[in-house]
């Protein structure tokens, strides 16, 4: 097996992902009966990922750098995503300014600030001596400290390093990704953080912001709501809302940071659709989704994406999703940037979505800069 080329060990490592999203799946509906079987199933496929992981690390490339389209016309995979062009840049940039665009923060839009998910689970990892091949992966080494440590340790040592930062981000500058996403007329902004950076560059921006959070187990569930019925907060540009969906460092018992608790999230969300705000559902359904700071292998946005959005009935989505993603394969892994690319493909090829290849902040620059453009032509005359 130490003979095998990186395009075999992808190609298997690709099957072996869309097992184990299918394995999960089927545990998240059988929740805490999940029968013994199917839990080995998804033990041993987390095991073969892992060691095939490790196998990338020393595989031969089985064939030379070429460019992306070539190759994928080369292996019949035809026009597999499509990439912003100018004309959805277009649709993109109109429906934000008629406020029927939703953002969604990824960790990489703090990545200046904060360590990624990867750093915070190496840094664990090293600290408390994580067994296993995957120390990268924070909800699997989170949930070992939840194991090793007890239940609440990854989510209250997170906020306690979240709480003592001394760097925050530079809202005065045009291009910083949150100020700038503040500036724009959105009512409603979706984030997967547990900082509070967005609600920051709204007060800064002077909008009258609200910040809410998903009620997605029995500690939060009483907790007010501007959702609530009769309550007289008006949602709209001028009095925006910053919805946490996997809770935030200030309530460490919201937050959604280890395998179970993933798990947990899209058992009850499931199981109880009124935990998902009617307003929120209403704006995955009928608002350009805009995906910013994300990894394709970022559990955040495999259980948003596959365990929230791809719930929604096809034909209510009315809009496209735009996924703004870094095709940054691992160090020292012999894996090209190609070869992340198609991966992606393989990933979502079936979802209408346009991609932005490259980073949180050269997608924002992009934004600014054809937002800045969009507006000056359509000024009054």
């Amino acid at each position: 097996m130490s003979g095998r080329s990186v395009e075999s060990i992808q190609r298997e490592l690709k099957t072996r992902y869309r097992n184990l999203d299918e394995l999960l799946e089927r545990q998240a509906k059988f929740g805490i009966n999940t029968p013994l079987d199917l839990i080995n199933q998804i033990h041993d496929e987390r095991e073969a990922i892992a060691g095939l992981e490790e196998l990338l690390k020393t595989a031969p490339a089985a064939e030379p750098a070429v460019e992306a389209s070539q190759t994928a016309e080369r292996r019949g995979r035809g026009a597999a995503l499509q990439t912003l062009d100018d004309r959805d840049w277009d649709n993109l940039l109109r429906r934000i300014k008629d406020g029927n665009c939703t953002p969604f923060l990824g960790p990489g839009l703090g990545a200046d600030i904060l360590p990624s998910d990867r750093e915070m689970a190496q840094a664990w990892a090293a600290e408390h001596r994580y067994p296993l091949l995957d120390g990268d992966n924070l909800p699997r080494v989170a949930q070992f400290l939840a194991i090793t440590r007890d239940a609440a340790f990854p989510a209250e040592d997170i906020a306690r390093r979240w709480q003592t930062l001394k760097t925050r981000p530079n809202f005065r500058e045009a291009t910083e990704p949150h100020s700038f996403l503040a500036g724009l007329p959105l009512p409603l902004y979706i984030t997967t953080n547990y900082d509070d950076f967005m609600f920051q560059a709204l007060n800064y921006r002077l909008r009258k912001a609200s910040r809410e959070l998903c009620r997605w187990n029995n500690y939060i569930r009483d907790l007010p709501s501007v959702f609530d019925p009769g309550s007289t907060v008006e949602i709209s540009p001028a009095s925006p809302v910053v919805y946490h969906l996997f809770g935030h460092a200030e309530l460490p018992e919201s937050m959604v940071l280890t395998e179970d608790e993933y798990l947990d999230f899209l058992v009850n969300i499931s199981r109880d659709q009124t935990i998902i705000p009617r307003r929120i559902q209403k704006a995955l359904v009928n608002t350009s989704l805009l995906f910013i700071g994300y990894e394709l292998t970022d559990w955040r946005f495999r259980v948003l994406f596959r365990g929230l959005i791809a719930s929604l009935e096809r034909s209510l989505r009315r809009t496209r999703v735009a996924i703004q993603l870094a095709p940054q394969p691992p160090e020292n892994s012999g894996i090209t940037a190609d070869h992340v690319r198609w991966y992606f493909e393989d990933y979502l090829a079936k979802d209408d979505v346009r991609i932005y290849w490259g980073s949180s902040l050269d997608f924002i620059k992009e934004l600014h800069r054809r937002w800045t453009e969009f507006n000056e032509r359509n000024e009054p005359a």
